[in-house]
């Protein structure tokens, strides 16, 4: 395979991720914070390493033209592209368990970076009442993104090394 057929291959490879990301928080939007895209975005960290910004982007893209504008543009445009940052160092690893906990771990602290912004257009005050609302869903998160990277991480990984190595 040449050059610009692997290229052109990637790029495919990598909207597909997006389009899963997208899909699968979509699919799952009747459970609050139960979704695939920490799951996802793992994914690509171990096959793509930092090229998985671009799914990222566009997946929060897709988002703000399918819901609009809100404050909450404003995290995802921070949130998601962190935890790919977040993910980085465990890239190469096997330990599954880690990535469960990391995934675990965001997940309980997505409320608390959600209210950042809240900081600068409110005060300490409507941010930290913003983040304590949040709590229950936050623990669904993280519980939810625990389990979910525990169980599908390295069966996806998996499935794509021989996915991979068949194509």
């Amino acid at each position: 395979m040449d050059s610009r057929t692997s290229k052109t291959r990637e790029l495919a490879e990598l909207a597909v991720m997006c389009a899963l990301m997208f899909g699968g928080k979509e699919a799952l939007r009747m459970i609050p914070n139960v979704h695939p895209v920490m799951l996802i975005i793992m994914l690509c960290v171990i096959w793509y390493g930092w090229k998985t910004i671009y799914p990222v982007i566009g997946f929060v893209i897709v988002q703000i033209a399918l819901y609009g504008l809100g404050i909450w543009t404003i995290n995802y445009v921070y949130i998601w592209p962190l935890a790919v940052a977040i993910s980085m160092p465990l890239r190469g690893s096997t330990r599954w368990w880690l990535w469960a906990v990391v995934a675990g771990a965001y997940g309980f602290a997505f409320g608390a970076l959600c209210a950042i912004p809240y900081v600068f257009i409110s005060g300490w005050q409507a941010a930290v009442a913003y983040w304590m609302a949040g709590i229950p869903f936050d623990l669904i998160h993280g519980v939810s993104n625990f389990i979910i990277v525990l169980v599908l991480l390295p069966v996806l990984n998996k499935s794509l090394r021989l996915f991979k190595s068949n194509n």
